[in-house]
């Protein structure tokens, strides 16, 4: 996700837009050819660690999700034999912004001991949502079960008798309804009906993981990101308005006629972290193949231009990240317009850029979207607690749009926003006596400062690192750190373990400077 930022005088593009603020229009920057990237690490698919094999049959065939994979990576949903199966059903009823949904859930303990509990979050409920959503008919291996309700009524706590063993399957199916905010300014309107476009992030109920701090259920503060979830697997049939088109995670069938006049789709995808879908009834599309991905842009009709940036800026930021972090390994990518609040949102195949971009042909586009699509490696691909551990994917997202914009433009420029999109507010930050740790939850920073701290400060950390152990061994730590934690969660023991990895030293000294200390005092 993107933060609040102000103006910078003499910068070719502004960092990021959390509210809904306009844009002044301004012309885009001309592109610059590309310079050749520097040495990278082989690619070794690996994972921190194989979870223990099922001992029930999955709800679905691992071929079912083929078709979100490329095919050089089919050999990847092998390595997942026990990850979370979700089969959802989504009826939408725009007449009174309600959606009916069927869900099940095929979901095996992975852990090394028995859970007497299973939890699952219901984020259309949490205040960053603001949607009203309610689960009926739950059955635990058909058998009825009556869930505790949670954290205002956004968490669903099922006990398990007797508990689910290590490897052990259970089956999962529950109905709901969920109605959407409508025209009303709901958190980042992640969720809801605005200007005609129906935005469903996360309108299901989504299993939290369980580490070593037990299930991790608790309400995020409405300016960070909400969801803290394992790599799954995803089945989902939207069925709505045949005159609107749809673009969701993942890849999507054409669409089914019904003798009603609506249309279903069928979308499949995985592995990835969650799900996300959106409808609109103005939409057009233009892509490109980059590195053997389609990467989308899905854009208002009027704004054909802006759509045509997006596409060019998501599509240099597919091939760089690619290159330099390792290879994306869906079948597809998608840029959409929508009335976010936010300046850009990250989904797994999917990212949600404001419209005013389109709308003025600002020059904040580019930033934006470049760091949602860097989402897909740091927060989609390496997963981590977004909730605890901000950092470790908004920073280093941060940092990557800046090599972006190195690479693209030059080191010249690169420099420039160095100084005034990072170095220049973080000062003001430490002279103003609010300089903390990059290092905290979302929730131990007031909604102005968790920017400029996370932000702001943190890639200057990744910078200082950068100049310490000189390019060579920065990306091959980018691509080790890519290399061993993806699909999985990481920690920042794991990211100091990559740069121990290539260097021979944490270089613990600067983690603890800029991400654990304050390094302005």
């Amino acid at each position: 996700m993107t933060e609040p930022i102000r103006r910078l005088p003499s910068a070719p593009c502004l960092l990021l837009l959390a509210a809904c603020l306009p844009a002044s229009p301004s012309p885009a920057p001309t592109p610059i050819p590309s310079h050749t990237p520097t040495t990278i690490l082989s690619y070794i698919p690996t994972l921190p660690h194989t979870p223990p094999p099922a001992t029930t049959p999955s709800p679905s065939p691992t071929s079912d999700y083929a078709p979100a994979l490329r095919p050089e990576f089919l050999t990847d949903l092998d390595l997942f034999p026990d990850a979370t199966r979700y089969e959802i059903e989504l009826t939408v009823d725009l007449d009174v912004a309600t959606i009916t949904g069927h869900q099940r859930v095929g979901y095996t303990n992975t852990e090394d001991v028995p859970l007497d509990t299973l939890y699952l979050r219901l984020f259309p409920n949490t205040p960053g949502y603001g949607g009203a959503m309610t689960a009926t008919n739950v059955l635990l291996d058909g058998r009825p079960v009556v869930p505790a309700i949670e954290l205002d009524d956004s968490a669903l706590r099922l006990p398990l008798d007797p508990p689910l063993g290590p490897g052990t399957r259970l089956d999962l199916t529950l109905d709901f309804t969920l109605t959407v905010p409508i025209e009303a300014d709901q958190g980042y309107r992640q969720l809801g009906y605005y200007d005609g476009v129906l935005a469903l992030a996360n309108a299901y109920a989504l299993i939290p993981v369980y580490d070593d701090e037990g299930w991790n259920v608790e309400l995020a503060p409405t300016y960070g990101d909400a969801t803290y979830s394992d790599t799954a697997f995803y089945i989902a049939r939207v069925t709505g308005p045949a005159d609107m088109t749809l673009t969701a995670s993942g890849t999507c069938t054409s669409p089914t006629l019904n003798p009603d006049g609506s249309a279903t789709w069928t979308c499949v995808a995985g592995p990835m972290r969650d799900f996300n879908a959106v409808l609109g009834p103005d939409y057009q599309m233009e892509g490109h193949v980059v590195e053997g991905v389609t990467v989308n842009s899905v854009f208002y009709s009027g704004h054909h231009r802006g759509g045509e940036w997006a596409l060019d800026y998501a599509t240099e930021a597919v091939r760089l990240f690619g290159t330099h972090f390792g290879p994306y390994p869906f079948t597809e990518l998608d840029v959409v317009e929508t009335p976010t609040c936010a300046g850009g949102i990250e989904y797994p195949g999917l990212v949600v850029i404001n419209s005013t971009y389109y709308e003025t042909l600002s020059e904040r586009m580019e930033w934006v979207v470049v760091h949602e699509v860097g989402h897909q490696w740091w927060y989609s691909l390496v997963g981590n607690d977004q909730v605890d551990e901000p950092w470790l994917d908004e920073a280093l997202v941060q940092y990557s749009t800046l090599l972006y914009f190195e690479d693209r433009y030059g080191a010249a420029l690169a420099a420039e926003l160095l100084e005034q999109v990072f170095r220049q507010p973080y000062e003001e930050l430490v002279g103003s006596g609010r300089d903390a740790p990059a290092g905290l939850p979302v929730a131990a920073y007031s909604g102005e400062d968790y920017g400029t701290v996370v932000y702001r400060k943190g890639p200057l950390y990744f910078h200082a690192l950068r100049q310490e152990v000189e390019d060579e061994n920065f990306w091959a730590i980018l691509q080790t750190y890519f290399v061993r934690n993806r699909y999985g969660v990481a920690t920042p023991e794991d990211w100091l373990a990559a740069v121990e990895a290539v260097t021979g030293d944490e270089h613990r000294a600067l983690y603890e400077q800029w991400i654990m200390g304050t390094a302005g005092q």
